[in-house]
């Protein structure tokens, strides 16, 4: 006998099936796997990422270990009024736990890694308010990273607003007047959010800072480039970047090390910025490197060079290949001291005077 289903029916089961197969698909764990990178990070994993390589696997897994106890530890010991708690009250008691529990060591101006405030418990503003948030976050309480120069702390969205000194072990036992002294407080207006990534950023940005002032330019401006990989918009990054570059290049010329001086000269030029007092050590550096290749004999990279950067040495390209040509003569190459004069002349084409000269002075170098 036939079974007839109804068009009704054909359409109900087929909506079944493709629901059935859609839930096992994803199901599977390279599903699974996919949702999870395109996640966005957490502020915790952003901060891991941003201290680089600067401690072995086995301590980041210590101190990341060290973050997941503590979370669990706030699970389970939550205040049995909780819910009847108001947002300050909420964030004081995270704020407690993180100080008498965590952050138990010294504030150190210099230690922004969050890793080593959960390891060793010394901490500075950027270390404690990247793991105040962290915690807070944990809790469900609203919370925004604030900034002003040099200084970060956390914002807590409360009614009224609250801002949190996160160094400042005993804030919420501070009189009014004692608060409104912080520079939280104090600057006003002044002040801007700061996103997850930016305050991330600010580990690299800091240790940046302290390598320069060791001289380590090179290790500065790796740093500065991963602050930025985080937050490509900080302006304070992209200035401190052009000025240790720029005194990087000081360096090496001062070293007579005019290859690297070009180099981190070139990197200056990639960044393209108009500060006249850049300008101006810009002309210093093409100058003093265009004047030591020629002292080395590598007057091809210094016409180059006073080519690519017309009118910022006294040493003009007329004058490099004059030096050239001379140098050529003196150490008896006439057929070399010949081509320089015919490069010369092809290199100030759109410069009928300059050429004439050159074949008036070096005139028992052409063909009569």
């Amino acid at each position: 006998m036939s079974c007839y289903w109804k068009e009704s029916e054909r359409i109900f089961w087929l909506a079944v099936y493709i629901y059935v197969t859609v839930m096992l698909v994803s199901s599977f764990p390279g599903t699974a796997s996919a949702q999870t990178i395109s996640r966005p990070a957490t502020l915790a994993e952003l901060s891991w990422a941003a201290e680089g390589d600067h401690l072995a696997a086995a301590e980041r897994e210590q101190a990341q270990q060290r973050l997941r106890d503590h979370c669990t530890w706030m699970e389970n010991h939550l205040p049995s009024q909780w819910g009847r708690m108001g947002l300050k009250e909420r964030g004081e008691w995270v704020f407690q736990s993180m100080h008498d529990q965590l952050l138990t060591g010294e504030y150190d101006e210099d230690q922004n890694l969050l890793s080593v405030a959960l390891l060793e418990g010394n901490y500075n503003c950027v270390s404690a308010t990247i793991l105040y948030q962290v915690l807070a976050d944990h809790a469900g309480l609203p919370t925004m990273a604030m900034q002003t120069r040099g200084h970060v702390w956390c914002r807590l969205l409360s009614r009224p607003i609250l801002d949190i000194e996160t160094t400042c072990p005993t804030w919420f036992l501070l009189e009014p007047h004692d608060q409104e002294q912080a520079p939280a407080v104090q600057a006003g207006d002044s002040a801007s959010v700061l996103s997850s990534r930016g305050l991330a950023a600010k580990i690299p940005y800091n240790q940046a800072s302290l390598a320069a002032a060791q001289s380590e330019y090179s290790t500065a401006i790796q740093l500065l480039d991963r602050a930025l990989a985080l937050d490509p918009q900080d302006p304070a990054a992209m200035k401190n970047r052009v000025a240790i570059l720029n005194n990087w290049a000081v360096l090496c010329v001062g070293q007579h090390d005019c290859d690297q001086a070009f180099k981190v000269l070139q990197q200056i030029e990639a960044q393209a910025v108009g500060d006249e007092q850049l300008t101006e050590n810009r002309r210093r550096i093409v100058d003093a490197v265009i004047d030591q290749w020629c002292r080395d004999g590598r007057y091809e990279d210094a016409v180059r060079l006073a080519q690519w950067k017309p009118g910022e040495s006294r040493l003009s390209v007329r004058s490099i290949y004059e030096s050239w040509i001379d140098d050529a003569k003196s150490r008896g190459e006439w057929f070399e001291a010949k081509n320089v004069l015919h490069s010369a002349m092809a290199a100030l084409s759109d410069d009928p005077l300059s050429v004439a000269q050159l074949k008036r002075q070096y005139r028992h170098l052409l063909p009569s």
